[in-house]
């Protein structure tokens, strides 16, 4: 079958990571690849885009992946691409492949009546964030065009008449949910490689919720990098919190994909905090013991920093989580060797609440000024570490040397730096902190679900609250 793959892609710096190469070179088994990127290249990587044998496209960023898709389309033209037999729109929001996509290609090759398919579906649901009643189509990561539809006047309507989207939503509503049930409306038939109807009345968007399932048992190729960083709010309301772990914990042990390479990658573009929580970077320790490493040996540096006052219980909880680390240090050094991508690892925050509020107060007084000497996305909520005034550092870390650390800005700063180069901060706890905390998190769980209880909760703080200022 004669193919064309029109593959966007989007990096602020204009690289072409690791993941982006694998998927290419990929896909270039199968078709051609014209590689659309919104901006512009760094010179190597416009080398190597030359160098694969790809075309290549650079444009404004403007008008998201749909706008890229429609300008690739026009710009190649009609004609020209009435040549193929099938075009393919893929983006950069795939990571892989994790296994060969002869399968998926000649398993769809044996359908010749589909006018047009895609690698994974999203079920219908009601989102006022996309336009209300969203309906079952295929996710444009991944969108397979049979002739018969792009040759067709509705196809090139469609395009000429699409207004570029101006954010992440209307990109959703003006084209990803709306091409599926556009073109079907028109008489054109669709499927999906990968299966899940039966798991219609459990999740909406399979691919995200549980993507090792997919992987592992239904012949999927790839895997989204959003697992990685999506806003874990989000996640705990559709699924247990597990999915990303578990995603990781399948490539590593059973495939062959370089993940720490695409983490290096989402390092530098996505926030700290996001990344921890859906990959869990928070390590349990154990109680002194024989075995032990040595952080010199490891490359490591021990960095004590100044604390500002709080209130007198937050202090105390503070100091007693210090010098309870410094018990832990030989126990937590360990962790250096486990996880290669660890730069820095401090104590978990306290489990006393006012521990974390303290935190977040002084975050929040902090955050412009450390974004505007950042390197990488600072976001919203406290980086997970370093806390409680203590810090083990990864002196390969720091290429260019490990700046001064007096306060807890400077330690958030030091952080930032690592994440730049590719390493992350991590806390850790011991397993009976670790066991306390969910014992904790029952307890907010229950009072949450109780309106008197939040109520008086929300008075008691707002009488803190005004208590400490």
């Amino acid at each position: 079958m004669k193919r064309l793959v029109i593959y966007f892609h989007y990096d602020p710096a204009g690289c072409i990571d690791t993941a982006c190469r694998i998927a290419v070179q990929a896909v270039q088994k199968y078709g051609k690849v014209i590689f659309v990127t919104n901006g512009a290249l760094a010179p190597a990587d416009r080398v190597w885009v030359r160098q694969s044998g790809a075309g290549c496209i650079e444009r404004e960023n403007t008008g998201f992946d749909v706008g890229a898709y429609r300008e690739a389309l026009l710009t190649i033209g009609r004609e020209a691409l009435a040549e193929y037999e099938e075009i393919i729109l893929m983006n950069y929001t795939l990571a892989g492949p994790v296994c060969e996509l002869q399968p998926m290609f000649e398993a769809m090759q044996a359908r010749p009546a589909l006018d047009f398919w895609g690698l994974t579906r999203h079920y219908a649901m009601k989102s006022p964030r996309f336009g209300g009643n969203v309906p079952v189509h295929i996710q444009s990561h991944f969108l397979a065009l049979r002739s018969r539809l792009f040759t067709s006047d509705d196809f090139w309507r469609y395009w000429q008449e699409m207004p570029l989207p101006k954010s992440y939503e209307e990109s959703v509503i003006r084209h990803e949910t709306r091409f599926t049930p556009y073109f079907a409306a028109k008489g054109y038939t669709w499927d999906t490689y990968v299966q899940t109807e039966d798991m219609r009345g459990v999740f909406v968007n399979p691919i995200m919720a549980c993507p090792r399932e997919l992987l592992e048992k239904r012949g999927c190729p790839f895997f989204k990098r959003r697992s990685l960083f999506t806003p874990y709010g989000d996640e705990l309301r559709r699924t247990d919190g597990m999915a990303a772990r578990e995603l990781c914990a399948y490539l590593h042990e059973e495939t062959s994909f370089p993940l720490d390479l695409l983490l290096v990658s989402l390092l530098k573009t996505q926030p700290l905090a996001a990344l921890s929580k859906n990959l869990h970077w928070r390590y349990v320790v154990g109680m002194p013991t024989q075995t032990q490493a040595d952080p010199a040996v490891l490359g490591l540096r021990l960095i004590r920093y100044a604390l500002p006052k709080a209130d007198p219980v937050t202090d105390w909880y503070t100091r007693q989580a210090a010098a309870q680390a410094d018990t832990l240090m030989e126990q937590a050094a360990i962790w250096f060797e486990k996880q290669p991508l660890l730069g820095i690892l401090s104590p978990s925050v306290p489990l006393y609440a006012g521990c974390a509020a303290a935190q977040r107060r002084q975050w929040l007084a902090e955050k412009e000024s450390l974004q505007s000497q950042a390197k990488v996305p600072v976001g919203e909520e406290p980086l997970p570490a370093p806390n409680c005034g203590w810090m083990l550092v990864r002196e390969s870390a720091f290429p260019q040397g490990i700046p001064d650390c007096k306060n807890q800005h400077d330690a958030w700063r030091l952080a930032l730096i690592a994440q730049a180069n590719g390493a992350y901060a991590a806390s850790f706890e011991t397993a009976a902190q670790a066991v306390a905390r969910a014992d904790i998190l029952n307890a907010y769980e229950t009072a949450a679900a109780q309106p008197a209880a939040v109520a008086k909760q929300l008075g008691r703080l707002i009488k803190h609250r005004l208590q400490t200022k």
